[in-house]
């Protein structure tokens, strides 16, 4: 008898004498405790991913947030400078975080140069061989002070210009010299500015000759300091980028000029401001987000529907502890408190608002006294960070403690995160079982009414037989 076999593995035929069909034995298979089961734990995973995307979602958020918050512990935030100068083309102004806000007048009355010699054009090319050997000497001293450097550059017969001017920039950091080709000129020019002298000589006339190195060929002009006049004091400097005249401030200078030129560096509040409002941002979604997972619905309804985090534990001290730090009367050893830069709840829901003006107002005052507020660190001699503290830290130590993911520290999100998973593994692996007790049942129930369909039929078919037997012994009779 052929059999068509149905997707689920049982033959359309059967039932035919039984009248047990797959159907039946599906129904007999929902019944069984390993199917039961096995729904539930399928139930379970699909409930604990849910959990688990539900944490990712408060992970991603979470670590925007934390990041938002290093950007309050770095002195950029409350003290980057604004420059401005009154004609560019003469000097402009820059400033570190340390600079203090100031106004500056400058008069530019000479500006540095370097000492340079020009030997006149080698006829030999740049990258052919010169063919000779010796040594070239060159002494650079400075014309205010005694001190100067002597630096011997080898030269072999193989050497090309190209080959010289690379031995003499190899020792540009000893020699303070710097040479190159500009049309087959040999150029030396002091790497520093100022009145410094540079003597160049040879231990043969023919390396010196080779390299357009002559006393009367040699073009060699002496570098000077740069003269300004700062705020009416008269400064000289071999730069003309000047870091050293006013404590955290660059002025450099462009050109010479009667005119005087006003300068200026004010505290730039537009990025204390931006941080800080995108923190209070950040904050309301995270917590948004938080509150979404916890909502318990109303228990009331019928259809009531609950947030997918409902009642985990973890999430509900993660919202307290935030909303407890957010709006914290802590001073961090200053005058001020988040209530008095302007960061305060704003609705019954816990939003929390960002009062602008009223954070300007304090961070005009007083820049270090907010910067202090939301960070200060201690460190060692050494440079390595030992303490920290403030607003921000202490928001950042949360943030962490549940964004932590190393080997040696493991925070409460990669804690749960890894729970999720083991435990969708071991149901996995629960599922697999059940699954195969119930393909072990089903092999049977298949078997025991094939038989029983296999029965039904031979025995039909005696009956058959036998009936077909008796009719034709009762016809003889009658005959």
């Amino acid at each position: 008898m052929a059999s068509v076999t149905t997707t689920d593995g049982i033959s359309t035929t059967l039932g035919q004498y039984s009248g047990i069909t797959a159907s039946t034995i599906e129904s007999l298979l929902q019944a069984d405790t390993s199917y039961t089961a096995r729904t539930k734990a399928q139930t379970q995973i699909t409930t604990i991913k849910s959990q688990q995307t539900a944490w990712g979602d408060v992970k991603s958020r979470l670590a925007n947030f934390l990041t938002d918050i290093q950007a309050l512990e770095s002195d950029d935030a409350f003290k980057t400078k604004v420059a401005t100068t009154s004609d560019s083309s003469i000097a402009t102004i820059s400033g570190t975080s340390d600079a203090d806000e100031g106004t500056h007048s400058l008069v530019v009355n000479q500006l540095a140069t370097n000492t340079k010699v020009v030997g006149s054009q080698v006829s030999t090319d740049k990258d052919t061989a010169l063919g000779i050997s010796g040594t070239l000497t060159l002494k650079s001293s400075d014309s205010t002070s005694t001190d100067s450097t002597s630096v011997d550059i080898s030269i072999s017969d193989t050497d090309s210009l190209d080959d010289v001017v690379d031995k003499i920039n190899a020792q540009t950091k000893t020699s303070g010299v710097k040479a190159s080709l500009v049309d087959n000129h040999l150029v030396l020019a002091e790497k520093d500015a100022g009145a410094k002298t540079l003597a160049v000589s040879a231990d043969g006339d023919s390396v010196l000759s080779s390299l357009g190195i002559s006393s009367d060929k040699t073009t060699t002009t002496t570098g000077q300091a740069a003269k300004f006049e700062l705020d009416g004091v008269s400064v000289e400097r071999n730069t003309n980028s000047v870091s050293d005249a006013i404590d955290g401030v660059t002025i450099n200078l462009a050109k010479v000029s009667s005119d005087n030129v006003t300068l200026s560096l004010t505290n730039d509040t537009s990025k204390a401001v931006s941080a800080v409002k995108t923190l209070v941002s950040q904050y309301n979604s995270l917590m948004t987000l938080i509150s979404d997972d916890l909502d318990v619905g109303d228990p009331s309804s019928s259809d009531n529907t609950q947030g997918t985090l409902v009642g985990d534990s973890e999430l509900t001290r993660l919202q307290s502890q935030l909303s407890s730090l957010m709006t914290s009367a802590s001073t961090n050893g200053t005058t001020l408190n988040a209530s008095k830069l302007g960061i305060t709840i704003t609705d019954n829901d816990g939003t929390v608002g960002f009062d602008e003006d009223t954070f300007k107002k304090q961070l005009a005052s007083d820049p270090d006294t907010v910067k202090n507020f939301f960070y200060q660190s201690t460190k060692s001699v050494t440079g390595t960070t030992t303490s920290e503290s403030g607003y921000a830290a202490t928001l950042g130590t949360l943030a962490n403690s549940y964004l932590s993911d190393t080997s040696a520290n493991k925070g409460v999100i990669a804690v749960k995160l890894a729970g999720y998973t083991s435990t969708i593994s071991n149901l996995n692996d629960q599922i697999d079982k059940f699954t195969s007790a119930l393909e072990a049942k089903k092999d049977h129930y298949v078997d025991i009414y094939t038989r029983l369909d296999t029965a039904m039929m031979k025995a039909e078919t005696q009956l058959s037989y036998v009936t077909s037997l008796t009719s034709s012994s009762s016809n003889s009779s009658n005959s």
